[in-house]
């Protein structure tokens, strides 16, 4: 899930039949710390750890929406730019997450499946979701 949104969020073409290059998973962890429960809708969020010559870092964290009487309507538009925990609607969801987890993707060329250099605007749009913010360990 995280390759496939930040490759449509970035426009990169990896489909291995008409792409020069393909993302592959190396790693990925998950830590789950409270549960969700149906029929909770959790916020997932992402963000770029760190963006290496061929390879992408990934952090990923689901929020719990806050019991209310109603449902919390949030419309993916305002998504599309990155949002952050100032943003109104996200302030129907809890501020610690319930699971957090990494994923990192190393993108190679498709006949060799050696690593590839990230094209560079493809850089240039992961940048702008990239997070310089520690990590709480």
């Amino acid at each position: 899930m995280t390759f496939f949104l930040s490759c449509r969020y970035c426009a990169l073409n990896t489909n291995r039949l008409s792409s020069s290059m393909v993302g592959f998973i190396v790693s990925n962890q998950c830590s789950f710390h409270k549960p969700v429960k149906f029929p909770e809708i959790p916020l997932a969020a992402l963000a770029v750890d760190k963006i290496g010559r061929s390879s992408v870092h990934y952090r990923l964290a689901l929020f719990k929406p806050l019991p209310s009487l109603q449902p919390i309507s949030l419309d993916p538009s305002i998504l599309s730019n990155g949002c952050f925990s100032h943003n109104p609607p996200l302030k129907g969801y809890e501020d610690s997450a319930c699971t957090t987890g990494s994923s990192t993707h190393v993108f190679v060329d498709t006949e060799s499946e050696k690593p590839k250099e990230l094209p560079h605007e493809f850089r240039k749009c992961l940048e702008k979701i990239c997070s310089h913010v520690p990590r709480v360990s």
